[in-house]
Order: structure tokens, then C-alpha cells, then sequence
């Protein structure tokens, strides 16, 4: 095994949405597969692109040159959970991994040195793994950095070490559509500046770069150069982590069954919280006298056994009862020694009118829910509880913002703040359309629908690029030249290089890196709100960032960076 740091392996599965439309739908091999989203071809597997099925085609395009093909809607749900599902044999044969995305997973080649002879040796055990196991083809690649890897993957490629920056010079600048759709924009004006490959991209001084497309260009820069981003987050592993519990007698009741729940709950929550990890989902299994079973698996905001036991006492009831919590119109799934009825049933919550087939299954937080069945319990009863910690992940991975939908005490508080001191008395952040920090800082009240003056979606060409300033002010300075006099600015440019800027206070700062200036002329239509600006980034030698602008031959301070 080579002793290189940072080698990465990177696995992916060809036209993956195909493949997972495929499993989706029990469809048989060698049938042609399309996937639409938005109405366009993403993805074709092998026999569909060999009937002539490319990606852009619609609808009508497939079926005239493929009437067999079976045409399938994008399900971003199934990608994720087929392909996480399909990989769980990885589990046993590497000590790391990380699902890049759905189809796609990467091994840090270091953390195999110790059960492999060579990388050679690692793909084709890991490979032939995968594949027995799930019978589908992957790619292998192998490279410097996790996006070098990723193209050398896509063209089944092992990119020799300290290669990677020649690899990825010669690379087409639309790869960088694998940093995700924000990129997409950035890359029809790299091409429109004639940048075709990511060598040309790479040349390009990084600060300038910065200067121009902000933070989020510089992250592509990043990637075209060779240079490594976050690191890898290390794929977390599906332990069985469970408690079961048999009973002595079978009950039909919920509340000691809600009693019961609690206690597996706080022995199942305690095991999570040894792992040092936090589960997002739980799986109930519920195993009748006479043999049935029913499995749900249910999303809990909060590591609490009372949620745990509440979700089990509505299960318990709706199957007792005889009623599905699926929709009405869903087709039942039979458990493994159920007895199975094809009849529809309704949704209901414990003390609630059903839900009609329009409802939200989220609404009552089910995850999967294969419809219990119609067979009344009621002479046998509840014999034995499991609980299962269905999904796992780190406490970082499980935090939410607080101006994420919530319930409780934040709600409650913030609600109180409104009624003593007014609506406005709580602000949520936001942006709108505009040019200058002061325009685009959107602010709305607490709970109330944002309202934006001026429409985000609208080209504003000259607009701020990110990173935005941290704090927004307007204060008057001086900007001066190296000789002490004002720096001029001009539709052309500065006629001098800005060296000085002195402060209201009259502290003055040397300007020790500034970006090119450039105009913006907004309100041109109304001749009273007509403003040209002229507007500049600097940093000084005290290591603040600054965003200045020219208005009316006056130099403002209009934006601090942290």
C-alpha cells in the first residue's frame, strides 16, 4: 500500500438514479431505465442509453426511441436510502468511509494500508465485495484529493501520486458542477472569460479570484488547483443498536405497553449516548400472540423515552384497532408471517378523526409505514416490544438552527417577547434583491411570511458577491494616495493606489490590500433616487476588511468583514 497522505479511493456507481429507479420499482435487469426531473432526462442506464436515450431528452423523446423503456421521476429519498442500504458491506472490510453523495463514497486509502497489500489489491477486494452484495457496477478512482477522485472515478482512473494537479489542469472547467448547483452560474461567466479547462482556472491569482466571485469562487479555485476543502466526515456505522422485551402475558392495553415503552426507551437511548451519538429515528416492532408482527419506523426530534413511548402507544393502537396510518389509497405491505388484506384503511391519531388521504404522513412524524394488518387483535394481544435506533449521527449532524421549524420553550418565549413589546420586537434575518449591503438585508418579524421589497430572483449586475459584511454602517473617511491626496475614482478605475484611510476619529490605517474598484449606477430611471457609487474592498494593517464607496465625491465606510 503506498505510503502517500491524502490518497483517496473513490467508488461510484454509474447513472445511479437509474439504478436506484430500477431497485425502486423491482424492475427486471437488462430493461431500459430513464429518470425525468423537470421534465428532462438525468439519467439512463446502459440499455436505455443504447437505444439511443441521452441525458436532456424528454418525455416524448424516450418513448418514441424506446417505447419499452420504463420512465421513472427522479426520488431523491430513494437514492439516498437505496445506496446506503446497498453499502453497509463496506462495514466489514474498511475502518472509514464517507457517502459523498447518493451512487458515490470515498475511502481514505490510508485507512486500508494495514489490510492490503497494495491499492491494486484494496479496489479489487472492495469492488468484487460490492458487487456480489449488491450486484451493481462501480467505479473505481483513486487521486490526491477527494475531486480528483471523483473525475478519476467517472472515468474508472488511478491517477498516480502527485499527478493530481496535471490530471486536473486538462479537466473541462463544467466539472466543477460537482461542487452543486451555485456553481452553475459561476461557470457559464469562467467560460464566457474563455476559461475552458481547470488548468485555465488555476492559474488565476487566488486573490483575485476572492476579489471577484467571493468566497464560494475561491472554493472552486480550491478544487481546480488541486488544493484539498473540508475533510472528510466519517461515514457513521449501523450498529444494531436495540432492546427488546418479552412479555409474560399479551396485553391489548396501551398504557402498560406505554409504561414498558418508556423504560426499553431509556435503556435504548442510554446505549446511543455511550456511542456518543444521536438518533434521529426509531424503529418499533410490535409481535402479536398469534404471529403477526408490525414494524414502523418513526422520526424523534428530541433523544426523549416519553416521545419514544407516545409513538409506540399510537402504534399499538391503530393496530389493535385494525386501521393503516398509511394513506388511504396505499397498497399494504405484508410483514414477514402476517396475514394480508388488500383493503384500504384510514390514518388515524389515538382520540383523533382519521386523516383523510390527502394528509401528510409526516405529519404524525412516520418515516416508513407499511400498513399494519386489517386483522383485529383484540383475543390475543401485544407479546413482545423491540426498539431499534434506525438512524444515527453525530451530535454536529444533528443540530438545527434556532429559526428552524420548532416546538417548546424557543416558540413559547419568543412568542411572549411579541405580545409584550409588538411583532417587530423579534426579527428574523433575511436577503432581498439589491446592490449594496444596506439594500439586501432583509428583517421580519418572528413567525410572519418575508415580504421582499426588491425580488432576489432578478438580475442585479454589479451586486455585492459574496462574502457580504458582517456589520452594515455608512460613516464618512478619507481615502488617500501614497502623496496624501484623495483617491479619485473613475468609471476607468482609481487614478491612484489607495494607501491611507482615515477614520472620522481621525485614527488612520494603511491600506495593506485593496480589489479592483468597480461602478454601479442604480435608480437611473428616477432622476431623485439616481445614486452612482464607485465601491472597493480593503484591508488594512490593523486586519480589519473593509467595503468603502464613493457617493457624490465622498468616500463612505458602508460595510465591515469579520
Amino acid at each position: 500500500m503506498s505510503d502517500e497522505p491524502g490518497r483517496i479511493l473513490v467508488l461510484t456507481v454509474p447513472d445511479w438514479p437509474a439504478v436506484a429507479a430500477a431497485v425502486e420499482h423491482d424492475i427486471a435487469p437488462g430493461r431500459p431505465v430513464a429518470v425525468l426531473h423537470a421534465g428532462k432526462v438525468i439519467a439512463a442506464n446502459a440499455s436505455a442509453r443504447a437505444a439511443g436515450i441521452t441525458a436532456g431528452n424528454n418525455k416524448r423523446a424516450v418513448g418514441y426511441r424506446c417505447p419499452e423503456a420504463h420512465v421513472a421521476l427522479w426520488d431523491e429519498e430513494a437514492d439516498n436510502r437505496h445506496f446506503s442500504a446497498g453499502v453497509g458491506a463496506l462495514e466489514d472490510l474498511v475502518a472509514r468511509f464517507t457517502l459523498l453523495s447518493p451512487g458515490t463514497l470515498a475511502i481514505p486509502l490510508d485507512s486500508l494500508r494495514h489490510g492490503y497489500a497494495d491499492e491494486a489489491d484494496a479496489v479489487e477486494t472492495l469492488v468484487s465485495a460490492l458487487v456480489d452484495d449488491t450486484g451493481w457496477e462501480f467505479f473505481p478512482g483513486i487521486a490526491d484529493t477527494v475531486f480528483a477522485a471523483v473525475l478519476a472515478a467517472g472515468q474508472a482512473r488511478r491517477v498516480e501520486p502527485g499527478q493530481t494537479v496535471d490530471f486536473l489542469s486538462a479537466q473541462p472547467i463544467t466539472t466543477l458542477e460537482y461542487a452543486g448547483a451555485e456553481a452553475t452560474a459561476l461557470i457559464e461567466v469562467f467560460l464566457q472569460l474563455g476559461l475552458r479547462a481547470l488548468g485555465d482556472f488555476a492559474r488565476l491569482a487566488a486573490k483575485d479570484v476572492n476579489a471577484r466571485f467571493g468566497a464560494f469562487g475561491r472554493h472552486l479555485h480550491d478544487l481546480a488547483s488541486g488544493r484539498e476543502g473540508a475533510p472528510l466526515t466519517d461515514h457513521v456505522r449501523g450498529e444494531q443498536l436495540d432492546v427488546e422485551l418479552d412479555l409474560d402475558t399479551p396485553t391489548t392495553r396501551s398504557d402498560p405497553l406505554g409504561f414498558l415503552a418508556r423504560q426499553l426507551g431509556a435503556d435504548l437511548l442510554a446505549k446511543v449516548r455511550r456511542q456518543g451519538l444521536v438518533c434521529t429515528q426509531i424503529t418499533i416492532e410490535l409481535d402479536a400472540a398469534a404471529g403477526q408482527s408490525s414494524s414502523r419506523t418513526w422520526r424523534i426530534e428530541d433523544m426523549q423515552e416519553n416521545a419514544i413511548a407516545d409513538r409506540l402507544r399510537w402504534q399499538a393502537e391503530g393496530w389493535l384497532a385494525g386501521v393503516s396510518t398509511g394513506a388511504e389509497n396505499s397498497e399494504p405491505r405484508q410483514n414477514p408471517g402476517s396475514r394480508h388484506n388488500s383493503g384500504s384503511g384510514r390514518s388515524t391519531r389515538p382520540g383523533h378523526a382519521p386523516l383523510s388521504a390527502q394528509a401528510d404522513p409526516q405529519a404524525l412524524d412516520i418515516v416508513d409505514e407499511p400498513a399494519p394488518d386489517a386483522e383485529d387483535f383484540a383475543e390475543d394481544g401485544i407479546i413482545a416490544l423491540r426498539l431499534i435506533a434506525a438512524e444515527l449521527t453525530t451530535p454536529i449532524g444533528a443540530t438545527r438552527s434556532l429559526f428552524d421549524e420548532n416546538t417548546g420553550q424557543i416558540t413559547h418565549t419568543l412568542e411572549r417577547l411579541q405580545g409584550l413589546f409588538g411583532p417587530d420586537a423579534v426579527l428574523v434575518p433575511g436577503l432581498q434583491g439589491g446592490w449594496d449591503p444596506a439594500e439586501t438585508n432583509l428583517w421580519t418579524p418572528w413567525q410572519q411570511a418575508a415580504v421582499p421589497e426588491r425580488s432576489p430572483a432578478a438580475p442585479w449586475p454589479g451586486a455585492l458577491h459574496a462574502p457580504r459584511p458582517t456589520t452594515v454602517e455608512h460613516s464618512a473617511v478619507d481615502v488617500l494616495a501614497a502623496d496624501g491626496s484623495s483617491v479619485e475614482a473613475r468609471p476607468s478605475g482609481l487614478e491612484a493606489a489607495p494607501a491611507t484611510i482615515r477614520f472620522p476619529t481621525g485614527q488612520t490605517e494603511t491600506i495593506t490590500d485593496y480589489s479592483g474598484s468597480w461602478p454601479i449606477e442604480s435608480g437611473w430611471w428616477d432622476p431623485s433616487r439616481a445614486v452612482y457609487r464607485t465601491r472597493l474592498q480593503v484591508v488594512t494593517d490593523a486586519g480589519r476588511a473593509l467595503l468603502l464607496s464613493k457617493e457624490h465625491g465622498q468616500w463612505y465606510l458602508t460595510g465591515r468583514y469579520r
